[in-house]
């Protein structure tokens, strides 16, 4: 099997960078679960502190998502991701002691969640750019779906394990799972041996003319734009959806915490199969009209979650997060691949991040959203205004060129000096 991805996308660094993303992937989808339980059963917080410690953690995308692109097409990417790595394990390391010497508090889990937050901003330009540098174009999507499903399939198994040792271990003790992820992570990316051409962007270049470059690209691209904005909108609804449910499940539900693990993690169930059905699907449908229907079915299939109730009731929240997954999944590996396959290198970075400041800089207003929801009209009844604003998420997609396609258009890739 390894022999067979070596040959086909681009030798054994796709693998490396596989396992590599996969362990990482595994680790913090463990610490969504882990880390609310902190602050929910060690310090007795509330679904606020709990939504004010998600947004801490996606602040970073808001503050730093313009310039980390540019800063990233100045480094070398590997080192920066092994260092990305390294930072986050050293961040979660400092939890479990805290709270074995009883100096843990919220201010501290926020400036936790603010560190983990700034690693991944730049890991995650970074590890996006990296990509066509070991994977030919034609097989960006193949590739793309590969890691997907590798993701998906650790957050299926991330939650469940982050449940079960939080109940046998507890919350804190359970973050050192994380820790080793990233080291992990760390191990197999420096092991990486795809050779980086030098960039073109020196340091002298001035910073704000490479971001203004980058944002004009997202803005003026036709079918960049409202998958960006399709994207932004499920961002910032989904965070404060997810926000909510693990308050919800535990005080609303009065789910256990391994059980809240592996409900959650029936949802990465979806994201296995969105990574793996995704290129199979677009490949009948069509790229356009895949799209354009995972983001109509996605706030559909999201009102299950509300009319769950404890025992049998949960299946609707089950099929619901599943579904919601697969949408998800099918939809961002599109645009990631179409994006990939169409922006000039040398400009693939400073889109990426311009579209992740958008699009990501929103996630802390969703959930702060989410938080103050929860707080002021009880678990349930937010989860449904949350999917009542999930509702308009589509429209820039419906009111695009796009909506009557088959097909994305095949742009042919824009070469554009560095600013």
């Amino acid at each position: 099997m390894v022999s067979q991805w070596a040959g086909r996308f681009g030798g054994r660094d796709f693998v490396r960078l596989w396992a590599a993303t996969t362990a990482s992937s595994f680790g913090t989808t463990l610490t969504t679960v882990a880390l609310p339980l902190v602050a929910l059963v060690t310090l007795h917080a509330s679904t606020f502190a709990v939504g004010l410690i998600s947004a801490a953690e996606l602040l970073s995308w808001l503050v730093l998502g313009l310039s980390a692109g540019v800063w990233v097409d100045r480094l070398a990417r590997r080192p920066l991701m092994v260092a990305c790595d390294l930072l986050r394990a050293v961040a979660l390391v400092s939890v479990p002691v805290a709270v074995a010497t009883g100096m843990v508090s919220v201010p501290q889990l926020v400036l936790v969640a603010l560190v983990l937050g700034v690693a991944s901003v730049f890991f995650d330009i970074a590890g996006q750019t990296y990509l066509p540098l070991v994977v030919e174009a034609d097989g960006l999507l193949a590739g793309n779906s590969r890691l997907q499903a590798g993701q998906s399939a650790a957050q299926t198994g991330g939650p469940a394990v982050g449940g079960a040792l939080a109940q046998l271990i507890g919350a804190p003790l359970t973050l050192l799972v994380d820790v080793a992820s990233y080291l992990f992570s760390a191990l197999f990316l420096s092991t990486l041996r795809t050779r980086e051409e030098p960039s073109e962007v020196t340091d002298r270049a001035r910073m704000l003319p490479q971001i203004r470059e980058g944002l004009r690209h997202v803005l003026a691209d036709p079918v960049i734009r409202p998958l960006m904005l399709v994207a932004a909108g499920l961002n910032m609804v989904g965070t404060a959806y997810e926000t909510l449910l693990v308050p919800f499940l535990l005080r609303t539900v009065e789910v256990r915490p391994a059980l809240i693990g592996v409900l959650l993690a029936v949802g990465g169930v979806g994201g296995v199969l969105g990574g793996v059905l995704g290129p199979r699907v677009a490949a009948r449908l069509g790229g356009a009209r895949t799209m354009v229907l995972t983001a109509c079915v996605c706030p559909l299939i999201s009102m299950l979650a509300p009319l769950s109730t404890a025992g049998a009731g949960l299946v609707l929240l089950g099929a619901g997060l599943v579904g919601r997954e697969v949408c998800i999944t099918v939809f961002s590996l599109l645009a990631r691949s179409y994006r990939q396959a169409t922006v000039s290198r040398v400009l693939l970075a400073r889109v990426t991040a311009s579209i992740r400041f958008i699009s990501w800089g929103v996630l802390p207003i969703g959930a702060l959203l989410g938080g103050s929801l929860g707080e002021l009209a009880g678990n349930r009844a937010a989860l449904w205004a949350v999917c009542g604003l999930l509702l308009l998420t589509p429209l820039p997609l419906l009111f695009s060129d796009l909506r009557g396609r088959r097909d994305l258009p095949e742009a042919p890739v824009r070469e554009s000096q560095p600013a």
